[in-house]
C-alpha cells in the first residue's frame, strides 16, 4: 500500500468532484484559530478539489497551542489512494502560525506538514513555527515538510521554516524539509532557520534545510538556510537532501554549522547531500564544519563543502564557494564543485565582487557575508476612468511600463497623469501582504471650458425683466446651468450657451407707453376739432362791433395771437 501511495505522490492526487458548493467569489479568509480549522476540514472533505481560482488569504497571526493539528490534504482512502489536496492560492500575507504540533502525528500519518499534499497550488508569505522532537519508537514512512510534505507543480514564495527537527535517535525514514518532496516545484525567497537534527541508525532520509528531496524541474533559487545541520542520514544538505533530474539549486546560501555523523557511508553537502543530474550554482556555504562526529576514510569521497556526492556525469557546478576546512573538497566525487574560502574572507567585498562578478545576485553588508537581494513584488497598477489617453505613472519619478512594477516592501510616491485629467499625486506602502500588490487611482478629469457660458449668464443678468414681454425662457435657461461637468461633457456646457443665447434673442420689448390715457387724448381732440368747425364757419363775417373780419377774428383766435382793436371815432 505504501508503495502505491507514493507513485501516487509523483502522479498526482486523485481529485472528485466536491459536494459542498464554492463561494460565489472563491475567496476564504481566515482570521482565527476556528477559520483554520473549518478551512483544513473542508479540503479534506473535497469542498476545494478542482478548484485552482480558490483564494486563501490569512489575515492575523495564529497560536495553535493545544490544538491537534490535522495536516491539510491528507486523507487516505482504504485502498491507499489519497483522496484530496489544495490546488489553490494560500495567501499568509506576512502572518505567523506558531506552536503547530507535529510530534504527535509524526510517524504515523504518511503526508505530514501544515499542507499534507499541495499540487499546481501558490503558498506565500508564510511563517511556520514550533519544533517536532520523534517520540515513537516504531515510525512509518514520513513525508514531512513544515509547509507542505508533498508539493507537485506549485509555487512557494516568501516563506519561512522555524520548526525544529529531532528525531532523538529514533529510526526514521522518508522526506524532511521545509517541502519533504517536491516535483516540478519553484521555491523563492524562502528560508530554513530552525536546527535540524538527525542521529542514530535510520533508513532512507532525503533532509534538507528547503526540500528533502528535488525532483523533475523543481528549483530552488534565492533561499536561505541559517540553522545548524546534525546529519546521520543517507541523503542529506543545507538546502536539498538530494537533487534528481534536471532540478536546479540557483543563488542560495548556508550559514549554519555543519556535522555529518558516521562512518562515510552517507552524502552529505553543505548545499546539497547528493545529485543526480541537474545544477547548482551561485551558492555559497559559509558555516562551520564540524568533523568531529564523522570517522570516514580521507579523502572523502561522500562529504564536501557544496555536495556531498555526485552520481551524475551530467550535473552543472558554477561559481560555487565553501568555508576552507582540512581535508574538505567542495564534492567527495567532483572537487571542481566549487572553491574554498576563508570564512573572514567571506566576510569582505573582495569576496563580495567576487561571487556577483559570477553572476550571482547577492548584496554586500559589511563584516558579514553576502545576503540575498530584497524580494520584490510584483505591483499592478489600475487607472480609471477606463478608455485614458497617454497614461504615464511614475514611482518615485520612475516611468513604469504595463502598468506594472517589481517593487521591494517600503514607502513610495506614485504620480498619475493622463490627456484631459487632473494630475494625481499618493503615497502607496508595499508589504508581504497581498493587498497592498494592486493599487487602485482614480483619476478626475479636467472641468470643462465655462468661459462663454460666464459672458452668456452675465449679459443675461445685466437685463431688466421688466422690460420685456415674457422674460421666462431666459430665466429658464439660467436656473438650467450646470457647473459640474467635465472636459468631457463640453458639449453640455455649449449647449447652455445656446440656450441663453436664443432665449435672449428671442426677448420682446414691451411698447412705449404715452402721457396721458387714451381716453383723455381723444376727447381733447373732439373739442378741438369742434372748435375749428365754428371757427371756419365764421371765417366770412364781420363782427358788428369790432368792424373786424370775422374769418381775421377767428384766425387770430385759432393761432393763439394778441388782437389789439382801435377806438372808433365820433
Amino acid at each position: 500500500m505504501k508503495k502505491k501511495i507514493l507513485s501516487l505522490l509523483v502522479t498526482g492526487c486523485l481529485l472528485f468532484v466536491p459536494t459542498t458548493a464554492f463561494a460565489d467569489d472563491n475567496k476564504t479568509v481566515i482570521k482565527t484559530v476556528d477559520d483554520l480549522l473549518a478551512f483544513s476540514k473542508a479540503v479534506n472533505n473535497g469542498d476545494y478539489d478542482k478548484n485552482k481560482d480558490a483564494v486563501v488569504v490569512l489575515e492575523n497571526d495564529l497560536d495553535l497551542t493545544g490544538v491537534v493539528w490535522t495536516p491539510i490534504g491528507n486523507v487516505i482512502d482504504e485502498n491507499g489512494d489519497l483522496e484530496h489536496c489544495f490546488s489553490g492560492k494560500f495567501y499568509g500575507n506576512g502572518h505567523t502560525i506558531s506552536n503547530i504540533d507535529f510530534t504527535s502525528i509524526y510517524g504515523k500519518d504518511l503526508l505530514v506538514g501544515f499542507f499534507g499534499d499541495i499540487e499546481e497550488a501558490e503558498v506565500s508569505g508564510l511563517t511556520i513555527e514550533g519544533n517536532l522532537d520523534v517520540t515513537n519508537t516504531d515510525n512509518e514512512y514520513t513525508v514531512y515538510g513544515t509547509i507542505a510534505g508533498f508539493a507537485g507543480d506549485c509555487t512557494i514564495s516568501d516563506c519561512v521554516s522555524n520548526v525544529s527537527f529531532n528525531n532523538n535517535g529514533k529510526y526514521v525514514y522518508g522526506f524532511i524539509g521545509m517541502v519533504g518532496q517536491a516535483y516540478g516545484t519553484t521555491f523563492e525567497y524562502c528560508e530554513n532557520t530552525a536546527d535540524i537534527t538527525i542521529s542514530g541508525d535510520n533508513g532512507s532520509v532525503y533532509v534538507g534545510g528547503i526540500v528533502g528531496y528535488a525532483q523533475i524541474g523543481t528549483e530552488v533559487r534565492y533561499c536561505s538556510s541559517t540553522g545548524d545541520m546534525v546529519y546521520a542520514a543517507p541523503d542529506a544538505g543545507g538546502i536539498v537532501g538530494r537533487l534528481y533530474g534536471d532540478s536546479k539549486v540557483i543563488n542560495s546560501y548556508v550559514t549554519g554549522k555543519l556535522t555529518p555523523v558516521g562512518n562515510g557511508t552517507t552524502d552529505v553537502g553543505g548545499i546539497v547531500g547528493s545529485v543526480a543530474g541537474g545544477s547548482v550554482s551561485d551558492c555559497y556555504f559559509a558555516g562551520e564544519i564540524d568533523l568531529s562526529q564523522y570517522s570516514a576514510k580521507k579523502p572523502y569521497t561522500r562529504f564536501g563543502g557544496i555536495v556531498g556526492k555526485d552520481s551524475s556525469s551530467t550535473t552543472d557546478f558554477k561559481n560555487n564557494y565553501f568555508t576552507e576546512t582540512e581535508n574538505v573538497e567542495a564534492c567527495g566525487s567532483n572537487k571542481e564543485a566549487g572553491k574554498a574560502k576563508a570564512y573572514d574572507y567571506m566576510t569582505t567585498k573582495e569576496f563580495y565582487d567576487e561571487l556577483t562578478a559570477g553572476g550571482a545576485k547577492y548584496q554586500y553588508v559589511e563584516g558579514k557575508t553576502p545576503v540575498l537581494p530584497t524580494k520584490e513584488y510584483a505591483v499592478d497598477f489600475e487607472v480609471t476612468p477606463a478608455d485614458l489617453k497617454n497614461v504615464v505613472i511614475k514611482v518615485d519619478g520612475k516611468e513604469i511600463t504595463n502598468n506594472t512594477a517589481m517593487l521591494t516592501a517600503g514607502t513610495y510616491t506614485v504620480e498619475v497623469t493622463a490627456d484631459d485629467c487632473e494630475p494625481l499625486s499618493k503615497e502607496i506602502t508595499i508589504s508581504a501582504d497581498i493587498a497592498t500588490h494592486t493599487q487602485a487611482f482614480e483619476l478626475a478629469y479636467k472641468s470643462a471650458d465655462y468661459t462663454e457660458l460666464d459672458k452668456a449668464e452675465k449679459a443675461a443678468k445685466a437685463l431688466n425683466k421688466d422690460d420685456y414681454e415674457d422674460f421666462s425662457e431666459v430665466e429658464k435657461a439660467l436656473a438650467a446651468i450646470d457647473r459640474t461637468k467635465n472636459i468631457t461633457e463640453q458639449a453640455d456646457v455649449d449647449a447652455m450657451v445656446k440656450a441663453i443665447n436664443d432665449a435672449v434673442a428671442n426677448l420682446v420689448k414691451k411698447t412705449p407707453a404715452s402721457s396721458q390715457p387714451d381716453s383723455v387724448s381723444s376727447s381733447a381732440s373732439d373739442s378741438k376739432s369742434d372748435s375749428s368747425s365754428k371757427a371756419a364757419s365764421n371765417a366770412s363775417n364781420t363782427n358788428p362791433s369790432t368792424g373786424v373780419a370775422g374769418g381775421a377774428f377767428a384766425l387770430a383766435l385759432l393761432s393763439g395771437a394778441t388782437v389789439v382793436m382801435a377806438k372808433k371815432k365820433k
